[in-house]
């Protein structure tokens, strides 16, 4: 369970609208999840302590993140590299049972 502080925000009032493209129902969760969003992206956090920070579940949180185009999975260089070695080996051993 997180402790909550209480803050005074000031926003422009173009802020409003925009506010509204954020998923949650109350501007305070609207934040959570923009900060929580923000912070995974700049991978100060890992996933799940972004979906913590968000009050939201992990599933939840994640489809958050598709909505809002925000990769929630790296498949990196060495992914591929490992994947590659993995599928020519698993096509050696089928021609060998040929």
């Amino acid at each position: 369970m997180l402790n909550n502080s209480i803050f005074q925000l000031q926003l422009p009032s173009e802020f409003l609208p925009l506010l509204d493209k954020i998923n949650g129902d109350s501007i305070d969760q609207k934040v959570r999840v923009a900060f929580a969003s923000n912070l995974f992206a700049k991978k100060a956090v890992s996933l799940a302590k972004a979906a913590e920070l968000a009050g939201e579940t992990l599933a939840d949180f994640i489809d958050i993140l598709k909505e809002q185009g925000i990769p929630w999975g790296e498949y990196t260089e060495g992914h591929m590299q490992q994947d590659e070695q993995v599928i020519k080996k698993m096509l050696k051993e089928m021609d060998i049972k040929k």
